[in-house]
């Protein structure tokens, strides 16, 4: 079978994505496949061999780019896919030495991105937008082929000609197996949780504000934030603010955790929160948390977003705030939390649905299927 190579300057070798869901299911189909990413060292997981690069701080990563370029020349593979739009700027060379084809899978709707990146100048975030909205479909021609995470970020490459597949980030397999297993005849408690990245457009802020109303009527009410935050210094606001009003033995802050861990936490959670404020990024983009949350049988409180709304039916398997009301995102918690027969039944809905809808199972068929005809 052909060999792969999936490169990424940014990602973690073992990201949920690129790792357990694409590359993982190319090796179960009989791929050899390669991931060159960060980690800590060389190795072989699950049979997918890791080439280690050094995580490297976001003004270096031009010089990374020759080390990455160097390891996939010397996997020899059949066909390269990377991750990062700055890599646009360096594959074509590598299709170039090698005649092989490349993949740009496109995992953000970046341009939209760029708006919300807080290490960029306020005034220079809008401008650097529109000029990679026009950049990135031009460069992503170079390509042999382009995978999406949803249809709204394919949109922006619909004039391309090649083949293309669009994989939305539903939890994998063993994923979905696992948290069955882990839930089953599992006791309520009243524990709220937001995974993922904390950032102020993201709702950091608001879920603070929104819990100290929460707890005021439910003392026992715990809230997990597992996951890292953008920028760091956020944490340090979060923890002051937390601490001001008096929730610091009611929140619990993680920072990172690994994939393979995060069932832990949400095994513990009766509600999955996602409280992302309105800029076009979450407009567009599906957030993969939510099936997490459904996977593990925890009702889902999401902010009133479109991506979200064909996921989420309020009253059924969760319930939709205003992204912007904090008294909102508490009145939804707190209908929970005070029923807590009806969020048991909500979330065992959502894993019915999981189980049967929105896992990785499909998407394998049409990852393999666009391989077939990338390399045919």
């Amino acid at each position: 079978m052909p060999k792969i190579g999936i490169l990424s300057s940014v990602h973690q070798a073992l990201d949920p994505r690129i790792f357990y869901r694409e590359a993982r299911s190319l090796r179960r189909s009989g791929y050899e496949v390669t991931v060159i990413a960060q980690h800590d060292r060389d190795e072989i997981v699950d049979e997918i061999s890791i080439q280690a690069l050094p995580r490297t701080p976001r003004w270096r990563r031009p010089l990374l780019w020759f080390t990455l370029l160097r390891r996939a020349l010397a996997s020899r593979a059949d066909a390269f896919q990377f991750h990062d739009p700055e890599l646009l700027l360096v594959v074509p060379w590598l299709r170039l030495l090698t005649g092989k084809p490349t993949i740009y899978d496109v995992l953000e709707s970046h341009a939209d991105f760029i708006r919300i990146k807080t290490y960029l100048p306020a005034w220079l975030r809008r401008p650097v937008a529109r000029l990679f909205a026009v950049a990135e479909p031009w460069l992503a021609r170079c390509h042999n082929g382009l995978l999406f995470a949803d249809d709204r970020i394919a949109e922006t490459f619909a004039s391309l000609r090649c083949p293309k597949a669009t994989l939305f980030n539903y939890p994998e397999s063993d994923f979905v197996r696992q948290a069955l297993e882990q839930t089953r005849g599992r006791g309520y408690a009243p524990v709220v949780l937001h995974l993922g990245g904390h950032e102020v457009s993201r709702g950091t802020a608001l879920m603070v504000e929104a819990f100290e109303r929460v707890a005021r009527a439910r003392p026992e009410a715990r809230l997990l934030l597992v996951g890292p935050f953008f920028p760091p210094s956020l944490e340090q606001e979060m923890r002051a603010d937390i601490a001001r009003r008096g929730l610091t033995h009611a929140v619990t802050i993680t920072g990172p955790v690994p994939f393979t861990q995060v069932g832990d936490y949400l095994r513990q959670a009766s509600v999955g929160w996602w409280a992302a404020q309105p800029v076009a990024k979450y407009e567009k983009n599906i957030p993969t948390k939510i099936f997490e949350y459904m996977a593990y049988g925890c009702a889902v409180v999401s902010s009133d977003l479109q991506p979200v709304r064909p996921f989420i039916q309020p009253g059924r398997n969760g319930y939709l705030a205003r992204p912007d009301d904090p008294a909102a995102h508490a009145q939804a918690i707190l209908e929970l939390l005070d029923h807590p027969e009806k969020a048991r039944a909500m979330g065992q809905l959502g894993q019915e649905w999981v189980s049967a809808r929105y896992n990785w199972d499909e998407m394998e068929k049409r990852l393999l299927a666009f391989y077939a005809q990338v390399l045919s």
